[in-house]
């Protein structure tokens, strides 16, 4: 060939690439095919395989389309679908690579984002071009990679038609030829490498603190989403990170927004709350910003106060968009659950242990050991809870004490999805005219289950106060009376009688 057709191809090559959307081209298993060299093989067959990866960030690593090169860094991509349309000339017949021209119209070639549409090739009577049936290579494995067989040689366009949600930067179509100029030979065995943008989200709960166990305590949900890292010349077109908090929580927003533990410049991003629907959305600055920290992760901290218990269990989940104008294809994270119950306790008087007493304070803590396999031996620990406003809690009319919500456990932390946690309640005023225990006596532990509780969960009794004995005149009164008059007539008779011996010797 001439000198002339040998720069063709390698402007045909460099145009592939830049077709590719910046995709490399990486090591593939087993052996390279070496390029054949001399003029094209018109009974060749070929093949094209795909390796789908993510976009590759901060790497020098560099593939060839043979399959040799450096190892790709990063992960492969399963799931994704590619078809393979043949480029036809003006006469529906596949385009004859053995002319010259038609390398030069592949050069300026352009193909349109469904791959359907061709532009830039030859004009009449040799052109349009257009596209020929779809050939199916397949959804790429859990290697990321899918091979489609080629029966004869020809220009082909592999379009990547489907892919999972977490994708969010598809490849653009690209023109392969089979053979590929590589080399200074022909490559009939072509390895292709687009590159994706992907997105994945998680959902947590922060465990709650020690003085965040009662109802109107903050609950706080960190969202971690991933920016993907976005092929060299593009940027993104949107990023939300959207929380609907449950109806139960109030005064809902967000805590923080932080990447690689550091705060995130409030200027890069805009949060609306609109109900219980709360939206983190990067403005046009904040898009750039995050277009150069590929691979990050950037957690976005939502927030809400527990206000009502209902079935004691909130639900929460969280959805991000990215590249998603429309916010049709979003990708929602696991649920997680914050779990809350109740504790009823009824004030009975000793002697009468139907009867309940009113006005029993008490307050409630924590127990040492919250899961402890039985709550009867729980200690109290740290300060008094507050619960809805409230560190102490007194017995109504019926002796009856509510504790309207109390945390039990949560789907993440410790003991994670647990029904019940022990508390302690202490007696800190007994009603008037009974005792105020003290010591061990004034605490009382108790289970608290997920829910509200429509029975009493403990009864505690209180004794009477003990007063000074009022005179009596009864039996006993009685006896002292005769008692004591007996003593004092003895008395008597016996100073007469002293006095009468006496007068007798005078």
């Amino acid at each position: 060939m001439s000198h002339t057709g040998m720069n063709r191809r390698r402007r045909l090559l460099a145009a592939v690439g830049a077709l590719t959307l910046g995709a490399t081209l990486g090591m593939a298993p087993g052996a390279n095919a070496a390029p054949s060299l001399g003029n094209i093989d018109e009974d060749a067959a070929g093949s094209i395989t795909v390796h789908k990866h993510e976009n590759q960030v901060d790497t020098d690593a560099e593939q060839k389309p043979d399959g040799s090169g450096d190892p790709i860094p990063s992960a492969p991509v399963a799931g994704v679908e590619f078809t393979v349309y043949e480029i036809l000339d003006a006469n529906g017949e596949p385009v004859d690579l053995t002319v010259p021209a038609n390398w030069d119209h592949l050069e300026d070639l352009k193909v349109s984002e469904d791959g359907r549409t061709l532009s830039g090739g030859p004009e009449a009577p040799s052109g349009p071009w257009t596209v020929g049936s779809a050939k199916d290579v397949g959804t790429t494995g859990a290697d990321g990679t899918t091979r489609l067989d080629l029966d004869r040689i020809g220009a082909y366009v592999v379009v990547e038609t489907d892919a999972p949600a977490s994708v969010v930067q598809r490849a653009n179509p690209f023109v392969v030829t089979i053979p590929l100029p590589f080399e200074g030979g022909w490559l009939y065995d072509v390895h292709a490498y687009p590159k994706n943008g992907l997105v994945d989200i998680t959902k947590s709960v922060t465990e709650q603190p020690a003085d965040g166990l009662g109802l109107g305590s903050k609950v706080s949900f960190p969202v971690t989403t991933r920016v993907p890292g976005l092929a060299e010349g593009t940027s993104f077109d949107n990023y939300v990170v959207q929380d609907t908090l449950d109806e139960r929580l109030g005064s809902v927003g967000v805590a923080s927004v932080t990447l690689d533990g550091k705060d995130v410049d409030p200027s890069h991003y805009d949060v609306e709350v609109d109900g219980n629907t709360v939206r983190v959305e990067f403005t046009p600055d904040g898009l750039a910003w995050l277009g150069t920290q590929g691979d990050e992760r950037l957690v976005t901290t939502f927030e809400g106060t527990v206000e009502s218990l209902g079935d004691g269990t909130i639900t929460n989940e969280a959805t991000v968009f990215v590249n998603d104008p429309d916010e049709s294809n979003g990708i929602t994270s696991n649920t997680v659950d914050t779990n809350w119950g109740d504790v009823v306790v009824k004030k009975t008087d000793a002697a009468s242990p139907g009867t309940g007493l009113k006005g029993a304070v008490f307050e409630v803590y924590a127990a040492a050991d919250p899961y402890g396999a039985d709550c009867s031996q729980a200690r109290p620990t740290g300060s008094p809870l507050t619960v809805d406003g409230k560190s102490t809690f007194t017995s109504d009319a019926d002796g009856k004490i509510s504790i309207p919500g109390l945390f039990v456990s949560d789907s993440v932390n410790e003991k994670a999805g647990a029904s019940t946690r022990c508390y302690v309640l202490k007696e800190v005023e007994a009603p008037a005219g009974f005792v105020t225990p003290s010591g061990d006596d004034a605490y009382t532990p108790v289970s608290v289950r997920i829910g509200a509780t429509t029975s009493v969960d403990v009864t505690i009794e209180n004794v009477q106060q003990k007063v000074p004995s009022l005179p009596d005149t009864g039996g006993q009164g009685r006896t002292a009376l005769f008692v004591g008059g007996a003593l004092l007539l003895a008395l008597a008779i016996a100073v007469r009688e002293v006095m009468r011996r006496r007068a007798a010797q005078s």
